[in-house]
């Protein structure tokens, strides 16, 4: 069930206000009025860190939590839009970029502090700007891409994963850089004109998607898009998914109090309606963590917020097992939750070992990873990790254990 909080009331851009979750604990979020909210605790208390530098007649439309004291908001005031930083946590903000105008759609900014700035077209060409130190400057140099038409872009549909970017437009496309922004090709979105949200998996997978009025799905980066369809009425304005892996995926729709839950392969359930507003962003936070935080925001000022997936992976004694094992889920059949339990033997050339611990549904597809990317190295040892299915139909699965030398598939049964 997702928790919904009640903040200081504010408005929000109408093509989407702009959170983003830092970690687990951290996340920011921004509105009009030059409202900026931060959170430490997981969204149960929200502070307000408005003002001290951001003019209160700002429309502040996104927002990019760098760490949990440095962020960057940006906005328009008229036809001018401006960008402001803090590094002490909103006690102070300075500007630190602004252009007459112009209307910045997002900021991002990768953990090695280089990033990028991407706006709607000035002057016939698409507003670009790379930072290497956090925000703390911006440049244009080297950076160029004329503007088609009169194409425009939008607050959600702008993705970074290692060096590759991309972006959505009004106009049938998709661009796409695999050096940072310097060089820029097309992909098309077709048969949707506007691609309102966009998201890759942050692990550097070639998976992707993108909303219009349906999802659509890549496995080949954005190459070829299939889409995946989608529920609910109005056009996907918020996209989310796991920071390690995109089996599962989050929407939101314009004018649509719903999230809506997916497995990444079309099969879709309403899983949360808000008592009020419709939503306008969702996110998950950037560094892969569990169980992961997901945030969305709706434009009465009100913000929902869920911890996802499985509770982790928990080491059991310090027993070195003489052989490898895969045990049986327990309880089983389960609702909705279950343990898996297994053993890792001390390895030939010693030390840690990559494991995998994949779920599977009935059709042979992957639906969840269940150790967290960063932590497939493991010692040797016994270990458990849960499955929460709650997300899930009832029906059979499989789980299957890979290491380099021990693989193994067992059967277990989620009823509801």
């Amino acid at each position: 069930m997702f928790l919904c909080s009640q903040p200081e009331i504010f408005c929000i851009h109408s093509h989407g206000p702009n959170r983003y979750a830092v970690d687990f604990n951290n996340a920011w979020i921004c509105g009009y009025s030059g409202t900026v909210l931060r959170t430490t605790n997981q969204g149960s208390n929200w502070l307000n860190v408005s003002g001290n530098g951001i003019p209160s007649n700002v429309l502040l439309v996104n927002i990019f939590g760098i760490t949990s004291t440095t962020a960057l908001a940006a906005g328009y005031i008229g036809s001018d839009t401006w960008v402001y930083r803090t590094s002490n946590a909103g006690a102070n903000w300075v500007q630190v970029f602004a252009q007459p105008g112009g209307f910045i759609n997002v900021a991002w900014i990768k953990l090695d502090n280089t990033g990028l700035m991407v706006g709607d077209p000035v002057g016939g060409r698409w507003s670009m700007w790379k930072t290497t130190n956090a925000g703390v400057n911006w440049d244009s140099a080297g950076l160029y891409l004329a503007q088609a038409g009169a194409e425009t872009g939008y607050n959600n549909s702008f993705v970074m994963a290692q060096n590759r970017v991309w972006f959505g437009t009004n106009n049938s496309r998709i661009y796409y850089s695999t050096n940072n922004g310097t060089n820029w090709s097309v992909q098309s979105s077709a048969p949707e004109a506007s691609v309102y949200s966009i998201w890759f998996d942050q692990g550097g997978s070639a998976n992707g998607f993108f909303g219009g009025v349906n999802v659509y799905k890549t496995t080949d980066y954005g190459t070829a898009w299939t889409s995946i369809g989608s529920i609910g009425t109005g056009s996907i304005v918020g996209l989310a998914g796991l920071p390690m892996w995109s089996g599962n995926l989050w929407y939101v729709k314009s004018g649509n109090s719903n999230i809506y839950f997916g497995y990444g392969i079309g099969s879709w359930v309403s899983q949360y309606t808000a008592p009020a507003g419709t939503y306008r962003h969702i996110t998950t936070e950037r560094i892969p963590n569990y169980p992961f935080n997901g945030y969305a925001v709706r434009n009465n000022g009100g913000i929902s917020h869920r911890s996802i997936f499985v509770e982790g992976i928990n080491k059991i004694g310090n027993e070195i097992p003489d052989a490898f094992s895969l045990g049986q889920n327990y309880p089983n059949p389960f609702n909705p939750t279950t343990k898996i339990r297994f053993s890792l033997p001390l390895p030939s050339k010693g030390g840690a070992q990559a494991v995998k611990l994949v779920i599977y549904d009935i059709l042979g597809r992957e639906i969840a990873s269940l150790i967290p990317r960063g932590q497939e190295g493991l010692s040797p040892g016994v270990y458990e990790v849960e499955f929460d299915g709650a997300n899930y139909p009832s029906g059979v699965y499989f789980y299957k254990i890979f290491t380099e030398n021990y693989s193994k598939t067992l059967k277990m049964v989620l009823i509801k």
